[in-house]
């Protein structure tokens, strides 16, 4: 099916008031834009991958490379790419086959409040039987939730992140505040160094690449764009705050040399010491929630 086909087909089963389904820039990616008294946003079937939240009278929080290849199986680079079931290169592909393939999308969904949900369904057979669910809630918050469903009959262990890219002024102004006391592996420099222990808030001066041992929720404070944004979890007792600073971008063809200034990752994961073993026929759910400060 061609893009223009998918398209079609989109907008026939699911187009609404506040839906309605195109291609993303000048791409050839199927996209779901939704704009609602909460915010506009944009969700592609391909990944299941969010591209853009911006709150009613805000700018985007969500950061997409310029350089990003729109050309699946390609991921996309920024956004939020759905690591599963894996996260990192535990195996091949690297963060897992999800941000790789389509998703079938399930079902649209008006809330009550005027809020709209989108529900993204994936099953694959390789290298285990699972299932998953992904729900996407554009409202006053970006909350997204990832069940997995362990179908096979021996137990599966299941990693991943919600390995979302934020929008900020300039990362050397940027505070990342709410992992203050919790240990961290550090990951950049060459070498996994477990048992660091974070003091309290902490911005950027090099290459970031850490997995905190925390469930709390973390606020980025952004001078710059005169903003701070909150992003709850659950599910997760590990948390990713990655930033590749100027060495690491050059070496990436698909983000731009100098877009490591304009973006830092946290996301809520399992991964590290947080692997989830899921047993036959039992589910795990990974969720984060994200929405401005007042």
């Amino acid at each position: 099916m061609d893009t223009a086909e998918r398209i079609a087909e989109l907008n026939g089963k699911f187009e609404s008031e506040s839906i309605t389904f195109g291609a993303w820039h000048d791409s050839q990616l199927p996209v779901a834009f939704v704009s609602n008294r909460y915010c506009k946003g944009a969700v592609s079937p391909f990944g299941a991958h969010v591209l853009s939240y911006v709150p009613e009278g805000e700018k985007d929080l969500i950061m997409v490379s310029e350089c990003s290849v729109y050309a699946p199986p390609k991921a996309i680079r920024g956004g939020v790419p759905v690591c599963w079931p894996w996260f990192g290169p535990a195996a091949q592909p690297m963060h897992g086959v999800a941000r790789i393939q389509y998703w079938n999308l399930a079902a649209v969904r008006k809330e009550s409040d005027g809020s709209d949900t989108l529900v993204f369904e994936l099953s694959i057979t390789e290298p285990h039987r699972l299932g998953a669910v992904f729900e996407v809630h554009f409202g006053a918050k970006l909350s997204m939730r990832l069940t997995t469903v362990n179908q096979g009959d021996t137990p599966f262990a299941l990693g991943g992140a919600l390995h979302t890219y934020f929008s900020v002024g300039e990362i050397e102004k940027v505070t990342i505040s709410g992992l203050g006391g919790s240990t961290y592996c550090d990951r950049a420099g060459g070498g996994n160094i477990p048992g660091c222990h974070c003091a309290g808030d902490f911005g950027f001066t090099a290459e970031t690449d850490n997995i905190y041992a925390s469930d709390a929720a973390v606020t980025i404070i952004d001078p710059v764009m005169a903003r701070k944004i909150l992003v709850e979890k659950s599910g997760s007792h590990a948390t990713v705050v990655w930033n590749p600073w100027i060495e690491k971008a050059k070496n990436m063809a698909d983000f731009g040399d100098e877009e490591y200034h304009k973006m830092v990752c946290v996301e809520a994961a399992n991964c590290g010491d947080d692997i989830v073993t899921l047993a036959p026929g039992m589910r795990h759910t990974l969720s984060q929630m994200i929405s401005l400060l007042k």
